[in-house]
């Protein structure tokens, strides 16, 4: 009667495991956009319908993923890709609470950490749209799980699969070479303690060349393959050495985030991802400090075993890498979207942080976990809570904004119209229109910051007839692409924001878009400008309400539609026209009233 009482026991507690993982797919499941989304999202989505090489260092074992799913008979390919993600988000969470309870910790502390956990934004944002960081996080799971101090395999059973998702990881986001010391360290003992210490060392080499070499080899086939006229093909040369130069992130800079000259500013990268994390994960990295330092003043992390302690030390570097030193390196502005990028990445060091969390729960309150029925009810009221918080949060990220302002662009834009600008979430967003909704192929989007890089000048080339480099091979600068982009007779148009120092080409707003006027070309009076936004705005399909992130894509683009009112409100302004200058920067303030102050009219 006993033995089944304590099994009916552990069943229920690892019910619970099973309900946050549950709770996890029904909740990533409904927040999963039919849209595309801002940052790299356009571009994954694109790659789940197409196929392509994505962004140095090219994130192969995600795109194959995407791939993998495209037969998904889905409404958009946004959609599609979205659900695949969602099954990695899912399964993140799963691979979390496999690496709790193989570091120790109880089913009660495992349930209570990963509920933490699953319900946070950055799992629930990350794990129900197309990005690489839900594929990050399973795999940093899977490898913790493999790597607990009491492994469940021994010599070559455990160094194979060990060096296989290791380089499955290194192949999607090499941000996973932060949890070396943990991963190094179990490869380490297994070989040791192996009978044939041989066979387990060449077992994990050739798991990591399993795990990494045909993900890139499926980009290299790509690379020679592939049309860059039906889907993104991002590489230097089709060639061995320049799949190597994309794995390296050449075209970054390696040990670079951002290709930006931004200097890291490593106080204010460090206050975001403490702040930021302690707010996403309810505190725990305080409940982890708390434990540490219990443990450290009573002196009861003398009493486990060496093994343990290693393990234990190894996974704090490992959090240590992930988290504070790699965030500090962050060369991005504090501005716009950038922090935004940035805390993308606290997704990685939160999975270790959880399994973290739930050792430093038994050992904080050990009469709580061995409580079933409380374990149980603290576990719901945790995912309650946190899905409470992470809701709207959720909501206000996955908005169609962008998608909404991709489409409005397209559709006012005359025949065969050059868009030139910049921007992850307009790039993408062109990218995903014309690749995988098969949308006005006839205008194309020009990225002067990608000229750098010989394989975009010649594809634009191809594209505009027009040549983008110098007879040194050198791309050509600002102006005179300019020139020759207004030299082809198509009609040439900013989607942001020029460098007035680079380019000073006058222009006009219409919509979304500034016209770029020909030498010799006059602009339209206001009258007839107000007249062309008045029809062009008509046709715009817009949200009722706007973006509140200021972090958020939304918040740029909605600015896009503001800065056509606010042009007019100025020409009115300076005509004395004082009617319509109001008008116009009401308009104005109706997409984006953080930018206009209207003052009534005495």
């Amino acid at each position: 009667m006993r033995e089944f009482a304590i099994a009916a026991e552990s069943s229920f507690a690892r019910a619970r495991l099973g309900a946050v993982v549950l709770l996890a797919a029904i909740g990533y499941g409904a927040a999963a956009p039919r849209c595309i989304l801002g940052g790299d999202n356009g571009e994954f989505a694109t790659l789940y319908a197409t196929g392509g090489i994505a962004h140095p260092p090219g994130y192969p074992s995600m795109v194959l993923w995407l791939r993998l799913w495209h037969w998904l008979p889905v409404a958009t390919p946004a959609y599609g890709a979205a659900l695949a993600t969602v099954v990695l988000g899912v399964l993140g969470v799963w691979a979390v609470q496999r690496a709790c309870l193989a570091w120790g910790a109880s089913v009660s502390a495992t349930a209570l950490a990963s509920a933490v956990y699953a319900f946070s934004p950055m799992a629930w944002k990350m794990g129900c749209h197309a990005e690489v960081l839900a594929m990050n996080a399973l795999f940093a799971g899977v490898i913790l799980a493999l790597s607990a101090p009491v492994a469940r395999f021994k010599g070559w059973t455990l160094t194979l699969p060990l060096g296989v998702f290791a380089g499955l990881a290194l192949a999607n986001q090499q941000s996973i070479v932060f949890l070396a010391p943990v991963g190094l360290l179990a490869a380490v003992r297994a070989v040791r303690e192996s009978d044939r210490p041989w066979r387990a060392a060449a077992a994990g080499v050739a798991g990591l060349f399993l795990g990494v070499v045909p993900p890139y080899a499926y980009l290299y086939i790509v690379a020679k393959t592939g049309d860059p006229r039906t889907m993104p093909m991002w590489i230097e040369s089709p060639t061995l050495s320049g799949v190597l130069f994309h794995f390296r992130r050449g075209a970054y800079g390696t040990l670079t985030l951002a290709g930006t000259a931004e200097r890291p500013d490593v106080a204010q990268n460090l206050w975001l991802f403490l702040k930021g994390s302690t707010r996403q994960m309810l505190g725990v990295p305080l409940v982890v400090l708390l434990a540490v330092t219990i443990a450290v003043a009573r002196g009861t992390d003398r009493a486990l075993p060496s093994r343990v302690r290693r393990s234990r030390l190894a996974l704090a570097i490992a959090f240590l890498l992930a988290g504070p030193v790699f965030v500090a390196s962050f060369n991005l502005p504090f501005v716009g979207a950038a922090p935004l990028i940035a805390e993308r990445f606290y997704l990685f060091p939160e999975t270790i942080l959880t399994v973290m969390g739930a050792l430093s729960i038994d050992a904080l309150v050990p009469w709580l976990v061995s409580r079933q029925g409380l374990a149980a009810a603290l576990t719901l009221q945790v995912a309650v809570v946190s899905s409470i918080l992470t809701v709207p949060e959720v909501l206000e990220y996955t908005r169609p904004t962008v998608e909404n302002y991709i489409e409005n662009t397209l559709r006012t834009a005359p025949q065969d119209a050059l868009i030139v600008g910049s921007g992850d979430h307009r790039w993408g967003g062109f990218m995903y229109a014309r690749y995988a909704l098969g949308l006005r192929r006839d205008v194309q989007y020009v990225v002067p910051a990608m000229m750098v890089q010989a394989w975009y000048r010649h594809e634009m080339q191809t594209a505009t007839g027009v040549s983008f480099e110098t007879l040194e091979r050198q791309p050509v600068g600002p102006k005179t692409m300019m020139t020759r982009l207004l030299a082809t007779g198509r009609p040439v148009f900013y989607s942001d924001w020029p460098d007035a120092k680079l380019v000073d080409t006058p222009h006009y707003t219409v919509g979304t878009l500034m016209r770029v006027l020909k030498e010799g070309e006059s602009a339209p009076t206001p009258e007839a400008v107000l007249a062309l936004n008045l029809a062009v705005f008509g046709q715009y399909e817009v949200e009722k309400t706007v973006p509140e992130n200021p972090n958020g894509w939304g918040y740029m683009v909605q600015e896009d539609y503001a800065r056509a009112w606010g042009d007019l409100g100025n020409e009115f302004k300076t005509a004395g026209d004082r009617e319509k200058e109001q008008q116009c920067y009401a308009m104005a303030a109706s997409f984006a009233p953080w930018l206009v102050k209207v003052e009534p009219i005495p």
